[in-house]
């Protein structure tokens, strides 16, 4: 058992909330969050897990990752590459391993460490005007090869 509360920002979903209340989780859904509300639920987080087994590319794990807070996620789909070695990456569809994630990361002080400070690198990769640079270097090759 891990003693939390789960806070889940989205829809709420009755098949969710119904295994929530059978396993008796404390937690909240939140929805239609502003980007203030956003950054405060991070702050407020102590980890975030985004055991998605779907994404396109996955923003909340850099924006955890720049809040400086440790991060589980999937080990398929775009969830690791985002995520670099900032991330504790676990199979989505096996609950043992989440649970083993998580309380890994609640209980082992040197591994949330590291992968705070590896996040907080990571999140570099992503920078605007870094990502605006390759662009250009992009299209000026193509450019180039005509």
């Amino acid at each position: 058992e891990v003693k939390c509360k789960l806070v889940i920002i989205g829809k709420e979903n009755d098949s969710v909330k119904q295994l929530l209340k059978q396993y008796n989780i404390n937690y909240t859904f939140k929805k239609n969050l502003n980007n203030a509300d956003v950054i405060q639920e991070y702050q407020n987080c102590d980890i975030l897990s985004f055991t998605s087994t779907y994404e396109g590319f996955g923003l909340p794990i850099i924006e955890a990752q720049a809040m400086g807070r440790p991060i589980i996620t999937s080990n398929i789909s775009s969830m690791p590459e985002v995520a670099g070695n900032g991330g504790l990456l676990v199979d989505p569809y096996s609950v043992p391993e989440m649970k083993d994630g998580i309380l890994k990361l609640i209980n082992d002080n040197k591994l949330r460490d590291s992968l705070i400070q590896k996040g907080l690198e990571n999140v570099k990769r992503f920078d605007p005007k870094k990502i605006a640079l390759q662009y250009n270097n992009a299209y000026l090759e193509i450019i180039n090869k005509k």
